[in-house]
């Protein structure tokens, strides 16, 4: 690869920039000044300043400019001299004079102490030049100047107010020194400019490493970046030594990281950092070092217990490392501000001392009682784990550790079974146990099944046993194997020695399992009964709430919506917030929300889905983030397209979580694929309409559930079909809507008046009779008239040519607040009152279907109708937001421009899904795309467009 290229980038903020500058136009005019420029070791307070002076020297100023160092200290007047040039090797004679006095005095006069003389030479030097020219002169580290130095220095403070001279004085906030601070005192209450400068936002290290590189900064070397904490210096360092040692690679598409696992900051770095800490005290960078144990972040008292001393006994050294910018407050703890100096401390230790530390730190930890996420990460820094305390702590906290720290688990029990030490002791079996539960919960389902089977074959304990196969049923269930988990559930039912509460949930399993293979609902309806009476005497909440869930399943597919939304509402009572219950909270919440729909209760899924999400981001809790496919269903039907293609976007469709983690069938994912393809196909993106269709038609639909979630799949092929001028085809895939299997959910309604509106114009009159009395069948079901209530109502009247109850039941959409059902509905009610001349009205009604369509960015269906109505004389009326825009800030959309507009106010992505209730997962994907509709690179550049479109400009 090529060698990185040297850069000079502008550091520090526009504002800071600025206050410079214009300190630079009053020298420029004759008015002098100071301005003390404070930040911590490498944060670029150099090149702020150089970056001004190149403005200043264009502008006919004199720069002077220099840096003390460490050896200054000791060196009369070094600093001073390095900033005016003055040297043996200068030919100026005035510059000779001083030299020759601070070196012992002249030939030509004698003098007591010569020091003072040469100060007062250096100070007329200084006038001098300041009357034929604007002079800057800049001191850089000044809090190692030498105190004559410094002297100097509060002297021309003392006169900038009749010279056009500018001081800059460029400090670290340590070593503090008296004089320095006095310094610094005089500066500032003369008027002088204070600039403490700020680590460089993420966007500008991105920009800095980009420009190091010579190319566009992959995802993983900006993500090392970040380690730097806005460190312009480490970063320059940490990337010239990446290159050194190949490990960036250059390609077509920018640079990127090299694979490694190498995570040791390169050596020339660490020399770099350990040369920035050596003025603080030995104490204090042993402190640090034992801290470095503790991870990035580090409570005071932890760091305490690892020392063995009182709290107290760190304040001091806290304050130094504080005041030195190693360390900060985060909330309530303490953090390493770089990464990078974290992990460089922590390099420079022994190997065998590190890891000895580690199992120290881990035991010290647990006796505090800390947090079990703490003390794991103390044991996974541990290669080899066999010693009693560390396998008695990991049996006893397993369970914990699986439910809380999902991913952590299962690295750290996995090293311990793959030491395979206390193998067939009741403590492996947990760990065992625990190891297969945690890889369930990350959807490894191949290793989760793995070691279940391990546990059961091995486990002497008859709840472990319980828990397996109950794992092992639904990881089976959730990939698509029903036969095995029959298998699974029935060696379960028939084992006497699975405890009570067991047996209530295989009940309830074997339930679902029955309607979602054969459709047998009163089969399954007894079972769920069954279920229940079993788990109400072992007083076991989940299997109750199981059982209730079965039971809402079997009144929805009856269409007894008020009954199954009885059963739901009871089963979360009793389900209550319980740990163990999460993933079936989640599909009963999923399932309630489904209701709501059902029900048109609309508004009220709204609010029930935003509460929902809240909790989901709140809990961090991944089986409430699955309800984000039904949010995107919802949307759907809402009209909120582009918010149902984000939500797609920011979710796994084949992940556990998508059946609830084994709770439900995995055919969800088959949704996915259909509601992202049908808004495509809408949209007449054809492209990915094919690629969604392709992926959901991939998978053979043979069972009742993946018969009920193809249904948008189903409906894309055949606007699909439509589209390319083949309507028989259409119709023939929509037929097969006419023939539900037995205990199918699928709510048929939604799609036949598409159905009938296609067979009446090819004259298939008893397809479309045949698909009217299907829909009124749904609609008698209803135990208060909802969905399919009015789907009948405007089957009747395209069957019957009437408009006016197509009217009434767009009306109740727009009430309701279905846009996608009411601009079809309008469609057809136009084109009937078309056909019965009444044009004017007919225009306005298609005007309306359009507008409509092109709120939706629905293209096909404009176009459709546009083709319908040719033959009546109808032409198109209102366009709506047909002609979106597809780049640029135009083609946003509402939500999206709320995102875009809280980025701009400088909000995190967990504070923007906060003020907008979604998942922190949808935000990113905004981002991502207002991004990519913009062509920028950063959140800045979502700023400035922000900034170039006012909200309520028009």
């Amino acid at each position: 690869m090529r060698p990185c290229t040297p850069a000079v980038t502008l550091v520090g903020r526009s504002a800071d920039v600025a206050s410079l500058q214009n300190a630079v136009h009053e020298v420029v005019a004759g008015q002098g000044g100071c301005a003390w420029v404070e930040g911590e070791p490498g944060v670029g307070k150099s090149s702020l300043v150089v970056a001004v002076l190149e403005s200043a020297e264009a502008r006919g100023c004199r720069n002077a400019v220099g840096a003390a160092d460490e050896l200054g200290l000791h060196s009369p007047l070094r600093a001073v001299l390095d900033c005016m040039g003055i040297s043996a090797r200068s030919e100026d004679a005035r510059h000779a004079e001083i030299l020759q006095l601070l070196h012992g005095g002249t030939a030509s006069e004698t003098l007591s102490d010569p020091i003072p003389a040469a100060i007062e030479r250096l100070l007329a030097l200084v006038d001098d030049l300041c009357a034929t020219q604007p002079m800057i002169m800049v001191v850089d580290d000044v809090q190692w100047a030498d105190e004559l130095s410094l002297v100097v220095w509060h002297r021309l403070a003392q006169s900038v107010e009749q010279i056009p001279l500018l001081l800059i004085a460029v400090c670290r906030p340590l070593p503090q020194r008296p004089e320095v601070d006095r310094l610094r005192h005089s500066m500032l209450s003369s008027g002088g400019i204070h600039l403490p400068l700020h680590p460089l936002p993420e966007e500008h290290i991105a920009e800095l490493v980009s420009e190091l590189v010579g190319a566009p900064a992959g995802p993983r070397l900006q993500q090392l970046a970040r380690h730097a904490a806005g460190n312009p210096l480490y970063v320059r360092v940490l990337v010239e030594a990446l290159c050194d040692e190949g490990k960036i690679d250059l390609g077509a598409s920018g640079a990127e990281l090299a694979a490694t696992e190498d995570e040791r900051v390169p050596a020339s770095l660490a020399s770099v950092i350990n040369h920035r800490l050596g003025f603080l005290p030995p104490e204090v960078l042993g402190m640090l070092g034992a801290a470095t144990m503790l991870g990035t972040e580090f409570a005071v008292t932890d760091l305490a217990a690892v020392l063995g001393t009182p709290v107290s006994a760190l304040l001091t050294g806290l304050r130094q490392a504080t005041a030195a910018a190693v360390i900060a407050p985060s909330g309530d703890l303490l953090r390493f501000r770089h990464p990078l100096i974290r992990q460089a401390l922590l390099d420079a230790l022994p190997s065998a001392l590190r890891i000895a530390l580690h199992r120290q730190v881990a035991q010290v930890l647990a006796e505090a009682r800390a947090p079990v996420e703490r003390v794991a990460e103390q044991l996974l820094a541990v290669p080899v784990i066999s010693d009693t305390w560390t396998l008695e702590w990991l049996a006893r906290h397993a369970p914990e550790l699986t439910r809380h720290a999902t991913a952590l688990a299962a690295d750290l029990l996995q090293r311990v079974v793959d030491a395979k030490v206390d193998v067939g002791s009741p403590r492996h079996e947990v760990i065992v146990s625990c190891l297969a539960l945690a890889y369930f919960r990350r959807g490894q389902l191949d290793h989760a099944e793995k070691y279940a089977w391990k546990a059961l074959a091995r486990g002497k304990n008859a709840e472990i046993a319980g828990e397996m196969r109950w794992t092992l049923a639904r990881l089976l269930f959730s990939s698509g194997r029903d036969a095995q988990a029959r298998e699974v559930t029935g060696q379960a039912l028939r084992d006497s020695t699975v405890p009570l509460r067991w047996k209530a949930r295989f009940q309830a399993l074997s339930a679902m399992s029955l309607r979602a293979d054969v459709g047998d609902l009163d089969g399954a309806e007894k079972r769920a009964h069954d279920a229940l009476g079993l788990a109400e005497e072992a007083d076991d909440a989940l299997g109750i709430g199981y059982a209730l869930c079965v039971l809402w399943l079997v009144k929805s597919v009856r269409r007894d919506h008020l009954g199954a939304l009885e059963s739901i509402d009871r089963a979360l009572s009793v389900l209550g917030e319980g740990y163990d219950r999460e993933d079936l909270r989640s599909w009963a919440l999923d399932n309630r929300l489904f209701t709501l729909q059902n029900l048109d209760r609309l508004s009220e899924t709204d609010l029930a889905l935003r509460k929902v999400l809240t909790e989901a981001r709140e809990s961090g809790d991944p089986a409430r983030l699955s309800l984000q496919l039904a949010s995107a269903v919802h949307d759907y039907w809402r009209g909120r397209w582009d918010d149902a293609l984000t939500t797609l976007d920011s979710i796994a469709p084949q992940g556990p979580e998508a059946s609830h983690f084994g709770m439900r069938e995995r055919s969800p994912f088959l949704l996915y694929h259909g509601v992202a393809a049908l808004i495509a196909g809408h949209r007449d993106a054809r492209e990915a309409a094919h690629r969604h269709l392709d992926a959901g038609l991939s998978s053979a639909i043979s069972t009742i559930s993946a018969w009920e979630n193809f249904d948008f799949l189903l409906a894309e092929q055949a606007l699909d079909a439509e589209r390319e001028g083949a309507p028989e085809q259409a119709l023939e895939l929509l037929t097969q809507l006419l023939e539900p299997r037995p205990g199918q959910m699928t709510l048929v309604h939604q799609w036949l008046p598409d159905l009938v509106r296609l067979a009446l114009a090819l004259g298939e009159k008893a397809t479309a009779q045949a698909a009217l009395d299907l829909c009124s069948k749904e609609a008698n079901r209803e135990a208060s008239p909802a969905r399919a209530t009015f789907a009948a109502q405007r089957c009747h009247g395209l069957l019957k040519g009437d408009a006016a109850p197509l009217m009434a039941v767009a009306e109740h959409y727009a009430t309701v607040g279905r846009p996608v059902e009411r601009a079809q509905t309008l469609e057809d009610a136009a084109l009937l009152m078309a056909g019965h001349g009444r044009l004017p009205q007919a225009r306005k009604t298609m005007a309306e279907a359009i507008r409509i369509y092109g709120d939706l960015g629905a293209e096909w269906d404009i176009r459709r109708a546009d083709t319908r109505g040719r033959k009546f004389g109808l032409r198109r009326g209102v366009r709506g937001k047909r002609s979106r825009a597809s780049f640029g800030w135009e083609a946003l959309s509402p939500t999206e421009l709320k995102v875009a507009r809280l980025v701009a106010e400088g909000k995190s992505n967990p504070e923007v899904a906060a003020d907008l209730f979604l998942s922190r997962r949808t935000v990113q994907t905004h981002v991502s795309h207002i991004l990519a509709k913009i062509g920028g690179r950063s959140r800045v550049e979502i700023a400035t467009e922000a900034m170039r479109h006012p909200e309520n400009a028009s």
